[in-house]
């Protein structure tokens, strides 16, 4: 059947060439595009999310049948999202194929679609505590270092490539290109005033 690969990851120095490697072995699908963006799934909104959105306009555009992705937690950032995305394309009747459970959803058996999405449900959970867990951790692990005196951050007299900084603010430069406000891509990026005149500054450089 016809499809198109999703692959996300969450940081720039992260690569997607290992979920696309897997997904275009499996047998019974025909890749006809792939979908790559490196983004986190758990700050950014369905919506916010270029490729993601390209993606499912060219499906729907082009009558393919069937989207690949590696794990479920590559789409939503919590169960809800991810449930209502499960939704619109039982709707538009096109496959959901899931690489880490090696399921098909919407593939015509009612029961067996049942049965997937209960599992698509705890596993979107469960990543979902997981990454709220890690948060929790990092953060925790912070405030003990400053509690303890030690230092927090980037080593002092160490400073940022130009090239690495930009690397992880694209979708800010991007709204600025696109002449939106400081409050507007504030809004958007979750990010402060100071971190958006530094990017503006360093990409008119």
């Amino acid at each position: 059947m016809t499809s198109v690969i999703y692959t996300r990851v969450s940081t720039q120095e992260q690569s997607t060439l290992r979920q696309v490697n897997d997904l275009k072995k499996v047998d019974g699908f025909k890749v006809i595009k792939v979908f790559s963006e490196k983004i986190s799934g758990f700050s950014k909104k369905m919506e916010e999310r270029m490729q993601l959105q390209a993606m499912l306009k060219y499906v729907t555009e082009n009558d393919i049948q069937s989207i690949m992705v590696h794990e479920i937690s590559r789409l939503g950032r919590n169960t809800h999202e991810t449930l209502t995305l499960l939704k619109h394309l039982e709707e538009q009747r096109i496959r959901l194929y899931i690489h880490n459970l090696n399921i098909t959803l919407n593939a015509g058996d009612v029961k067996d679609d049942i049965f997937s999405k209960l599992i698509v449900t705890i596993v979107s959970d469960l990543a979902r505590l997981e990454s709220e867990q890690l948060s929790a951790r990092i953060k925790s692990g912070i405030q003990e270092r400053k509690r303890r005196g030690l230092h927090t951050g980037r080593l002092s007299g160490t400073t940022e490539s130009k090239e690495r900084f930009l690397g992880k603010h694209k979708d800010i430069q991007k709204y600025l290109a696109q002449g939106m406000s400081y409050s507007e891509i504030k809004r958007l990026c979750r990010c402060g005033m100071s971190t958006i005149s530094k990017v503006k500054e360093q990409f008119s450089e």
